[in-house]
């Protein structure tokens, strides 16, 4: 077959399209073999470092459950009922583990102090199994894992040592004996692939766990040349290779290497599988292409055949349409070659069309042109409307725009209703082109009412919604049956209306009417688009203006409320403060009556008065808590003390919890520069949240450590989780989830949005996590770490100066407080007065001088203010050094207690040293 015709072409077509094809594929096959190759290695290893990973955390896990038991108190001050208490503590844990064997305690020396598969006051065995992990831990001061090693009952097993550090010191080392079954539980839950082997070897080369056949096998060497590929690894962490498994079964083996402890992990793939999947693909391969050359040679031959015999009818074809015979359309089963068949065929037909629609063309541009004009005139017009509505937001202005739009330029009358509030109609505009006509109109339309369902009233325009637009001389107007209406027609000799419903947002406000009278115009149906489309931007504006009237009302109302709002805070900030006066005064004077009388409880009760108080401040301007406006008073702080008073704070919720918290804390303390309270409001937050959706038994946990140059505080539970549409707003104010549980814990969503205002203002962030609902969630706070050189000097109290006794006058209405407050003054040398009341100060006054005065605002009768103007208007007591205490403590309060003549402002609870420091200042400069 020569190929200068169809038929070889379409040979050399397919030969030319296969045999390329067929090269690159064979390319493309040894590549993907090679990347088959290379892929089993790399999920071998890939499986192998998770395996790793997975020992690793298992690992982990015991070494942080005990470095935990080992921060308990008894096991640090080891007399009879600390051993006692230890050795209860230890029995609750083994319970707790059943992976274990047992938990002992022993000594640096190696003796055993107690062991909990021994009696109590029993020790049986005199030192500890596998000396080297002792040794190691005694040496580092770290934990430490050892190798599998026989019990004294001969059970295989391996230890997991922490030490019990007390002052710096290793004073003990407590010790998990683990079996080796919790390693092969993990290789159990791993997703291993049918056919991989997996084993665990510890320091030793001994076998710990395998995931096949591992109660045979388990202390076992590894074999031979997995043995000489895990001695060729030296310090690298991961290795791969070929080996043969003690069955003899050749395998592609992947090595681990554990983070925590010199263990390895060895994945093993049976090499056979992979040969097999590579001799079934080159077969595929080669019959494929086979297959491919016999079926293109059969296709070209074929189509050659189906081609030339419908080419050569389209040939006659041709020919007939050029002496301008009629073609008929081809049937030959080939779309292309048909449709130049058909195409032929019309070609003809078009010719005698194509005059036809050209003068139907031209007679369609000529309308559509004027068609066009007529829009861009009303295009203008709707502009002009438009920028006068927006001139202003006034009602009569407003009006006034538009009846410039409509009269004289449209008709030659414009009259607008407006619905009041209570839904009836208000003549709001009459405008007439002849202003004393106008005001005729307008009388007359004022004694005048229609109803509602006469067609072309106002009424009836907005009870249907409908536009009314008629010439008088329409055919089809409908006929006047209300008198009045047909007498207002006949008197104003109007000859069209348009009666338009004004309708803004989806609300009807009112109707416009637009009327031809005097000039005898007709409305046109562009008219009515033209009159409707400033309707709609008639309507717009003047609800705009109701909505700005509308704003302003609600902007005085919520001004009231914000007032009201004030003043109900800082009552009830005063309120909250005369409580915490007497409390905080009562506290002071205890420790200096007696130090050492109940220091713990006075620290936890002074700590807890402080926190109430800053809440007490931040009720009194709640925007400054949400805003994170608030003052903080920075010092260096450790988190570590932070973390603990957090769970001091909410130990009330702990309690009630099944599952205590597990707290991770490094030995090393962890600066920043903060303000203890708020850093513990912080995590307390946190901490709340945890407990308050997370059931009894779930576990949360609390880890604190240094990453870089941050500390990072993470919180994480098994709660409910958040969901993942919620998980953006989750620090937002008010801002909850829909879950049952969510809402029966109750809170106004401010916990959140508070702690991450609170940790930005430290310089930090909140982060938070979740994979959903159901499957707990996890917040992580980054705070900057304070570096050395602006850790700062810590001040150095100097002796206060001691001061000549002052006659004291001091009047607060809270017995309690005023109490208190004289027994500390007489404490410090002072002569000490005091009132119940303003009027009841005057009098003890009069008889007798004062030197200073401590008076509190809130007084029955005459108030602290009145009482300070009454002193500094007075010769004999206007050089008294004035001080108000009081439980009113915002910044308006501050100044008006200046301004009534006091000399300072301190808001209950204060510290009463500085409030009597301030006050020995005030009176030494005022003699």
């Amino acid at each position: 077959m020569r190929l200068s015709n169809l038929p070889g072409r379409l040979l050399l077509i397919v030969s030319a399209a296969i045999l390329p094809l067929a090269v690159v594929c064979a390319f493309a096959l040894q590549a993907l073999l090679k990347q088959q190759a290379a892929q089993t290695q790399a999920s071998a290893l890939g499986v192998a470092r998770a395996v790793a990973t997975a020992v690793d955390a298992e690992l982990g896990r015991t070494v942080a459950t005990l470095h935990a038991l080992a921060l308990a108190e008894p096991f640090g001050t080891m007399g009879e009922p600390s051993l006692s208490h230890a050795r209860a503590l230890a029995d609750a844990v083994r319970a707790s583990h059943p992976e274990w064997r047992g938990l002992l305690l022993a000594a640096p020396s190696g003796a055993v102090v107690f062991a909990t598969d021994r009696p109590a006051g029993q020790a049986n065995i005199e030192e500890v199994v596998e000396k080297g992990s002792l040794d190691e831990v005694l040496r580092t001061a770290a934990p430490a894992v050892g190798s599998m090693t026989p019990g004294p009952r001969g059970n295989l097993a391996f230890p997991v040592r922490v030490p019990v550090v007390r002052d710096g010191v290793v004073r003990y080392v407590l010790t998990a004996i683990v079996r080796p079954e919790a390693i092969s539980a993990v290789l159990k839950r791993q997703s291993v692939p049918q056919g991989w082997v997996v084993s665990v070897f510890d320091s030793k080369q001994a076998r710990v766990a395998r995931n096949i056949d591992d109660d045979r096998l388990r202390g076992s060497a590894p074999s031979e040349s997995l043995l000489t590929l895990l001695q060729t690894m030296g310090d690298r962490k991961e290795l791969v290779g070929s080996t043969t498994t003690v069955e003899g079964v050749r395998v592609e083996a992947a090595v681990a290497r554990v983070d925590l402890v010199p263990w390895t992990v060895s994945l093993g793939a049976a090499v056979s599988t992979a040969e097999s999947a590579r001799r079934r693909t080159l077969w595929a391969y080669g019959g494929g292409l086979l297959v491919s050359l016999c079926l293109g040679i059969l296709v070209a031959w074929w189509m050659s055949r189906t081609i030339t015999g419908p080419m050569a009818r389209l040939r006659r074809n041709a020919d007939a349409l050029g002496h301008g015979a009629l073609v008929t359309p081809l049937a030959s089963g080939l779309p292309e070659i048909d449709a130049v068949g058909d195409a032929l065929a019309a070609a003809a037909a078009q010719r005698s069309r194509s005059e036809a629609e050209r003068e139907q063309l031209l007679r369609s541009e000529r309308t559509a042109r004027s068609i066009a004009q007529d829009a861009g005139q009303r295009l203008e017009r709707l502009v002009s409307v438009s920028t006068l509505l927006s001139r202003s937001l006034e009602e009569a202005s407003t009006l006034s725009a538009i009846a410039q739009v409509i009269v004289p330029e449209v008709a030659d009358l414009c009259r607008i209703d407006l619905l009041d509030e209570h839904g009836v109609l208000q003549r709001k505009l009459t405008h007439h082109f002849d202003p004393q006509r106008s005001a005729q109109i307008a009388a007359m339309v004022s004694t005048r009412s229609a109803p509602s369902d006469a067609p072309g009233s106002f009424p009836f325009a907005i009870a249907t919604g409908q536009t009314f637009l008629h010439n008088l001389d329409d055919p089809e107007l409908p006929q006047i049956t209300d008198p009045p209406l047909r007498e207002f027609v006949r008197t104003l000799g109007i000859t069209a209306a348009c009666v338009v419903p004004l309708v803004a947002r989806g609300r009807t406000i009112g109707a416009m009417g637009v009327l031809q009278a005097e000039s005898g115009r007709r409305f046109t149906p562009d008219d009515g688009v033209l009159i409707g489309e400033v309707a709609q931007r008639a309507a717009l504006a003047l609800d705009n203006v109701r909505l700005l009237a509308d704003a302003r009302a609600a902007q005085a109302q919520a001004e009231d409320a914000n007032r009201a709002k004030d003043e109900f805070l800082a009552m009830l900030g005063h309120e909250l403060r005369n409580p915490l006066a007497p409390i905080a005064l009562a506290l002071q004077l205890m420790s200096r009556r007696d130090e050492k009388a109940f220091p713990r409880e006075r620290e936890i009760i002074e700590r807890q008065v402080r926190h109430l108080s800053r809440m007490v401040d931040d009720l009194l301007d709640v925007s400054r808590i949400v805003s994170g406006k608030i003052d903080l008073n920075v010092e260096r702080v450790d988190l570590r003390d932070v973390v603990a008073q957090a769970m001091e704070q909410t130990l009330p919720a702990m309690q009630t919890r099944t599952l205590q918290p597990e707290i991770s804390l490094p030995d090393a303390p962890v600066p920043v520069l903060g303000d203890p309270v708020r850093l513990a409001q912080i995590v307390g937050n946190l901490l709340n949240n945890a407990f308050k959706f997370t059931p009894p038994e779930g576990r949360i946990r609390v880890a604190l450590s240094i990453v870089g140059a941050q500390a990072e505080l993470a919180v994480s539970d098994q709660g409910v989780g958040i969901a993942r549409e919620l998980l953006p707003h989750v620090f937002e104010r008010f801002v909850q989830g829909t879950q049952q549980l969510q809402r029966a814990s109750g809170g106004l969503g401010l916990g959140l949005a508070i702690a991450q205002s609170l940790s930005r203002l430290h310089g930090g962030a909140i982060e938070a996590s979740s994979e959903g609902e159901g499957k707990g969630s996890s917040f992580l706070l980054r705070l900057p770490l304070l570096a050395e050189e602006n850790a700062g000097v810590p001040d150095i109290e100097r002796p206060r100066t001691p001061a000549r006794g002052l006659r004291l006058m001091l009047v607060d209405d809270n017995l309690d407080a005023l109490k208190m407050l004289a027994e500390w003054c007489t404490l410090e040398g002072h002569a000490v007065r005091t009132a119940g009341s303003a009027e009841e100060a005057l009098q003890m006054l009069e008889s007798e001088e004062a030197d200073a005065g401590i008076f509190d605002i809130g007084l029955p009768g005459m108030s602290g203010y009145e009482l300070a103007r009454r002193v500094r208007s007075d010769p004999r007591t206007q050089a008294m050094a004035l001080v108000a205490l009081t439980g009113y403590g915002q910044e308006t309060d501050k100044e008006h207690a200046v301004g009534a003549g006091f000399d300072d402002h301190f808001a209950k609870p204060a510290d009463v040293e500085r409030v009597l420091e301030r006050l020995e200042e005030l009176a030494r400069c005022r003699a």
